[in-house]
This record gives C-alpha cells, structure tokens and sequence, in this order.
C-alpha cells in the first residue's frame, strides 16, 4: 500500500487496483448490510453474504501491488532501509493518535498504563485494523533479499508464492485431520516443518505474483492480442464461480458454527480469493483511462493515497458505523456503497492536504 507508484510514469491499472482494493477495504470496514441469515433467513441475507465475497480480495490486492511495483523497479538498499524504518514509525504515530482520537469521540478516558497496554494489545476496536502495516513491515524487511532471488530467477519467486501458499494450507490439513483421529489437538510436530509460522504466509503469495505479474505483464497483453483469448470473459466467469462457491462454503460454515463466518477475513488465504485477484488483475489489463477525464483523475489521486486512506478511514468508521446500523434504511448494499464512496473522498482529501504541509507530511 506505500505509494512507490508515485513516479513520472505510473502504471494505470496497479492505479485501478489500489483503487478497488481500498475501496473494497473500505466497504468491508464499514459493513452495516443484513446478512444474519442464521437468525433472520432471507433473500436479502443470503444475497448480501454472496455479494460480500468479493471484499476478500481487498487486503490481498495491496499485496500484489506492492509485489508488481517494487519488484519491477531498481532497489536502493540505503533508501530501502530507511523506507522500512519510516514506515515502522508511521504506524506507531498512528496507533497511538488513533486510540487517542477513538477516545475523545467515544467520551472514554484511559489512564497512561490502560493507554499503553490498548496499544500492546492492539485493542480490536481500535487499532485492530493495523495488523496488515505489520504484515507489509515484514514482506519489506525480507524485500531485498526476494528482489536479489527475483533479478536471478523468476522461477525462485514463483517457487516461493507456491510454497507459501501450500505448505501452511497443507499442515493445517494434516492437522485437522489428526486432530479428529485423537480426539485432540493435533500437537506441534507437523507445525515444525512450516517455514511461514508466525508469519502470514499468504501476504507473500500475493506479493510475490504481483512482482511476477508485473515482469511479464507487456508478454501477457501480447499473447492475449495474438491468439485472441476472450480474456474479459473468462476473468468474469472465473471471478462468478468463485464467488459462488467461497458464498457456499461460507453458507454451510456458518450453519455448522451457528454463526454467521467472516466470510472476508478468513478467506485472505483461499484458493477463490487467489483466482478472483488474478482474475481483476486480468480485467485491469484493459483499463486504458482517458487523460484529463474526471474519472481517471480520481482513480490516479485515490491510486496515490490509498496508504493514508487506510490509516485514517477506520477513526470516522468508528464514530459513524455503530449510528448509522442504528437506522433501519441504512443497512443495505447501495447505502454502504454510497458510505464507502463518501469516506474514501473525505480520507482521500484530508491525506492530500497532509501530503502538502512541511514536516507533518512524514507521518504519510
């Protein structure tokens, strides 16, 4: 989600990616829609659950672009380091001023120590929403040394977004399946052979084919062209049938928890979210923007804030969300599409305005 993009020449559809991945974000963040059909089965329910599985693909798409435009430009090892360290420092800044802020709209006073352990703790409800500045943390300390594997050998980077996505998956397999041989838990001794623990394994799949993605997106385009691969339609249909089945799945997880299941959170690592973000990179191909069109301006301004968009959405969020599921005509789809638009205007102009004022504008 940094905005390396932001060059003489800038990738249009990495633009339209970051654009629906913050937007997706956004919407999920703020999500107000019925879809309870545990305890309220309905038409409306059901469809608003299979509308909400496309919101997977949100977090995973900041993966991929970061992968498609950090591994396809030179590395500064010295700049790169002091990259790393800024962006460890931004995310403290705004831990704490956005617990400090949450406090003053919720009317809540912490003492300095229920203060500091909300921030040790990562308070849910608060800063909960930072974990992925973690996670991109750890794919940029580990960078250099993928960009040296990937200027090598692209089958060493494909070999890496395979094995991160199939050892952890595979483990969690055998151990479920151990799991209900014992009656039990399944133990550590599988656990031991995952390079990834502690780790979320899948922020370097996705990072991993966006640098791929990158590399031969020219060669992609040509052999779209040259053999005349309707690849709009198959994009489409692969990302219809995806949804479909993780909706399903969703469906009989949450019957069989007697739960609604957070169909978006949980599915960052499943194989449908995998296909629907290499199909909306597949379709982005064909995003040729107008120049000077309205349109293509506010994709490349979002495109160029997506960072302090996601760092300041979730402090109107908290405020507005739990006032707003409180009026009945607002818990549907449009509203929540309308809700998202809004935020990501206002979190878009306040983090251009932060861009713009000396010193200030490094907490971005």
């Amino acid at each position: 989600m940094r905005d390396v993009s932001e060059k003489k020449v800038r990738v249009h559809n990495v633009d339209l990616l970051k654009t629906l991945a913050i937007f997706f974000v956004v919407v999920y963040h703020g999500l107000i829609v019925k879809q309870d059909f545990i305890a309220a089965p309905s038409f409306e329910t059901y469809f608003n659950f299979f509308l909400i599985t496309i919101l997977s693909t949100g977090v995973p798409l900041f993966f991929f672009c970061n992968g498609f435009l950090l591994f396809n430009k030179p590395l500064d090892l010295k700049k790169h380091i002091f990259k790393v360290i800024h962006l460890l420092i931004v995310t403290t800044i705004w831990a704490l001023l956005t617990i400090a802020l949450m406090m003053l709209t919720d009317s809540v006073r912490f003492t300095p120590l229920q203060f500091f352990k909300a921030f040790l703790d990562m308070k849910q409800d608060m800063i909960g929403y930072l974990w992925f500045m973690g996670a991109l943390v750890c794919i940029q300390l580990l960078f250099p040394v993928l960009k040296g594997a990937f200027d090598s050998s692209k089958t060493s980077i494909l070999y890496l977004a395979v094995i991160s996505y199939i050892i952890p998956l595979g483990i969690m397999c055998i151990e479920r399946v151990c799991s209900a041989v014992v009656h039990d838990s399944a133990g550590v001794y599988f656990g031991m052979f995952n390079p990834f623990s502690g780790l979320i394994a899948y922020s370097f799949t996705y990072f991993c084919l966006g640098g791929l993605a990158g590399f031969y997106q020219e060669e992609i385009k040509q052999k779209i062209e040259e053999k005349h691969i309707n690849a709009k339609l198959i994009a489409a249909g692969a990302i219809a049938v995806s949804c479909v089945c993780l909706a399903v799945y969703g469906v009989l997880k949450s019957k069989k928890m007697n739960a609604i299941w957070d169909m978006v959170f949980a599915s960052y690592d499943s194989i449908f979210t995998v296909v629907n973000v290499l199909a909306i990179y597949v379709l982005s191909l064909s995003y040729k923007p107008k120049e000077g069109s309205a349109a293509a301006s506010a994709v490349r301004l979002v495109g160029m804030n997506t960072l302090g968009i996601y760092l300041i959405h979730e402090i109107f969020m908290h405020m507005l969300s739990k006032r707003l599921i409180q009026i009945p005509w607002c818990t549907n789809i449009v509203v929540n599409i309308v809700y998202a638009v809004v935020l990501i205007c206002i979190c878009t102009a306040i983090s251009w305005l932060i861009k713009k004022i000396p010193l200030v504008k490094h907490i971005l």
